[in-house]
């Protein structure tokens, strides 16, 4: 069937108004772009409150200042990624997160590494976490009262934020993890000058021979029964030492009453 000249010149000029339509959308859709991006970079979103969470021993001013971040910067300016790289350089500081809240909150989100025990140095005492990481420095333990790991080799460039951790530490650090908070509380020192030589002494003067860390479960049961259980009947006046590095019962050395 054929198509007449008539129908023919009714159908172009539809075609034609095509392109003034889609540069019409073009042309609106860039005004929006630019409007938007205009206002999230106005001072509607200006900082104006920093939030810290998480935080137990460090002050929330401290964190903020050590991020960088500070109150009348644009929200979506700031570099988050830079803030954490900043944060990440506290000794403390285990893990951070940084998040924006509309239309002008920052809020930092913190985890903090927590001490467990204090490492005797050749110079100082160092405070370290249950990874080995160094925390701080310290010139007396008595008002941290952490469990004191001595005879250690370490490299002597030691400095706060580093990962110190030696065999014969995470040695020590792995068998603290194991106790009771009742026996920490008793424990005074632990000595490990190789990874196989581990020996404690409790705040009462027992001497605890704890040898390899291995059957370290039962090692441990054995020694908090008989140190916290029956302290009243094994302790520094009664007992010399204990000795479990061996896989039998444990021996315990008592002292020798004096009869004069």
């Amino acid at each position: 069937m054929g198509v007449s000249y008539g129908q023919v010149r009714n159908i172009r000029p539809r075609r034609r108004k095509a392109a003034p339509v889609f540069g019409l959308w073009l042309f609106l859709l860039m005004v929006c772009s630019l409007a938007a991006y205009f206002f999230l970079h106005s001072a509607f979103f200006s900082i104006t409150a920093l939030e810290v969470k998480g935080n137990k021993t460090i002050a929330a001013e401290k964190i903020i200042e050590q991020s960088g971040l500070s109150v009348g910067a644009n929200l979506f300016k700031i570099n988050t990624g830079e803030a954490r790289k900043r944060l990440s350089l506290h000794p403390i500081l285990k893990e951070t997160e940084i998040s924006r809240q509309l239309p002008n909150t920052i809020v930092i989100s913190v985890s903090e590494r927590i001490p467990v025990a204090v490492v005797a140095a050749s110079s100082c005492l160092i405070v370290v976490d249950q990874e080995g990481f160094y925390l701080q420095k310290t010139a007396d333990n008595q008002e941290i009262g952490l469990p004191v790991i001595s005879d250690i080799s370490l490299n002597g460039d030691e400095s706060p934020g580093v990962n110190i951790i030696t065999p014969g530490l995470r040695s020590a650090l792995d068998l603290i993890e194991m106790m009771d908070q009742s026996f920490l509380d008793n424990l005074a020192e632990i000595t490990a000058p190789t990874p196989n030589t581990l020996a404690l002494k409790t705040k009462q003067g027992v001497e605890i021979r704890f040898g390899e860390p291995a059957d370290m479960a039962r090692k441990v049961k054995v020694m908090q029964e008989l140190l916290v259980k029956n302290g009243a009947v094994i302790n520094n006046q009664t007992v010399e030492y204990i000795d479990l590095r061996y896989d039998t019962a444990p021996v315990v050395k008592r002292k020798i009453e004096n009869t004069e």
